[in-house]
């Protein structure tokens, strides 16, 4: 009976294997860890983005931020990237370098944070690797290359993800210090971080309730009232920031919502513009994502809280982005951080850190081949020539072509509004209904 039993257990076993465990808690990370990882991506940075950057101002969203830091010490918008580009471009003698250096400063910054939050829910070599498919990837690249302010988002965004998974396996008194201090930077680095990142820093300042928290808390305002104060007095007052943001909400708002766009045209328009956005950022890394969240939920320790947590860090950009706008491709970056954790975990057997590894240096020796040699050509009219005008910019071709003055009509979804102008007006509507929001 006995040894019955024990085969019957032994094929029990065959035909249903226990899952691998979890993977181990969270790899701890030294300060000379942290500083030579920093100062490896600033030469890696260097060595890439200085070769293939922008001369001069292109786009209108260029050409509007030297207007603006040329009027304002501490503008409306962007307020701590337009000041810190402005405090740069006087250093180094031309106003558009002062961009370049700053958005290849934040893009080493960037890729040293999603290492550290990478290297929470993987192992160090799986985490490594995909930082440099992230450093790899044609978006990424680009705005690292220009003046653009979107590499700030994975920078401050992997870092509050990464404070929040170790808050729940290895909390640190720091922790929401530090998070609180990222965190009211990178909202006056760019606003909307503030907006759609807020549901992970109150993940963090609810694991350390109460009194650390009501600290942190405190100091966030304060770092915020100190660079809005400038603003609101480099704008001319409450009365004048009240009455531009108005207008401002009217025309990159309103204009480009659902409510003036219709329910049909604005969510397929960006729809379309986020998903092209995000293959030229990952690329065929897209593919693995779905196994990684289902591996993320059902194999990783505290697995089902962070799902919930990278969930809430994308539901609010999405809900904005379908529904009042969704710009230039930049604006993919709020989707990095939990896209590219997926990843991670997908791309390869769950066994295995070393196929994941030779898998991830392919993906990303691919996103370098497409940035570097694909062949953009903007001039051809028709379907190719108008996709690449619209889709095809984050390229090394595209960072030293200007855009032609013509309107990507192919691209027009079935109720968009004609201008009373036509043609003739391609540079106006592309200015008021596409690109106001930098």
């Amino acid at each position: 009976m006995l040894a019955q039993n024990q085969l019957d257990l032994e094929y029990d076993c065959l035909l249903n294997p226990p899952l691998p465990a979890t993977t181990p808690k969270c790899v701890e990370t030294s300060g000379r860890e942290i500083f030579a990882a920093l100062v490896l991506a600033i030469v890696v940075v260097l060595a890439t983005r200085l070769p293939v950057a922008r001369p001069s101002a292109f786009d209108f969203d260029e050409t509007g931020f030297l207007e603006t830091i040329d009027a304002f010490r501490f503008p409306m918008h962007h307020t701590l990237f337009l000041a810190g580009a402005k405090v740069l471009g006087d250093r180094l003698g031309d106003a558009y370098r002062g961009f370049v250096a700053i958005d290849m400063i934040t893009s080493a910054g960037a890729l040293v944070a999603v290492w550290w939050w990478l290297r929470a829910i993987v192992q160090p070599s799986v985490a490594l690797a995909t930082t440099c498919v992230l450093a790899a990837a044609p978006v990424f690249w680009t705005y690292g290359a220009m003046a653009g302010n979107y590499t700030a988002i994975p920078m401050v965004g992997s870092f509050l993800l990464g404070i929040a998974v170790r808050g729940w396996t290895a909390p640190k008194p720091w922790h929401p210090f530090a998070a609180a201090v990222v965190f009211a930077l990178g909202t006056g680095y760019r606003q909307d971080i503030g907006t759609f990142w807020m549901p992970v820093f109150l993940v963090i300042l609810w694991r350390h309730r109460w009194l650390r928290a009501a600290l942190a808390g405190f100091l966030f305002a304060g770092v915020c009232s100190i660079w809005f104060g400038l603003m609101l007095e480099d704008a001319g007052g409450w009365n004048a920031w009240r009455s531009a943001s108005k207008e401002f909400a009217y025309k990159a708002g309103y204009l480009n919502s659902v409510w003036n766009l219709g329910w049909i045209d604005a969510p397929l328009r960006y729809l379309v513009k986020m998903g092209m956005a995000l293959v030229w950022t990952l690329g065929p890394g897209l593919f693995f994502v779905p196994r990684g969240a289902a591996r993320l939920w059902t194999r990783i320790a505290h697995g089902k809280k962070l799902s919930l947590l990278l969930l809430s860090a994308t539901v609010l950009p999405a809900a904005s982005h379908l529904l009042v706008h969704f710009g230039v491709p930049g604006y993919a970056m709020h989707y990095v951080p939990a896209l590219i954790a997926c990843a991670a975990l997908g791309i390869g057997p769950w066994e295995s850190d070393r196929a994941s590894v030779a898998r991830l240096s392919v993906l990303a020796t691919f996103l370098a081949a497409v940035f570097l040699f694909y062949p953009t050509d903007y001039d051809r009219p028709g379907f190719r020539g108008d996709f690449d005008l619209a889709f095809a910019r984050s390229t090394r071709v595209g960072l030293k072509t200007p855009t032609p003055r013509r309107d990507p009509n192919a691209w027009r979804t079935v109720n968009s509004q004609e201008l009373p102008d036509g043609p003739k007006r391609a540079e106006t509507r592309r200015e008021s209904l596409s690109d106001l929001i930098p």
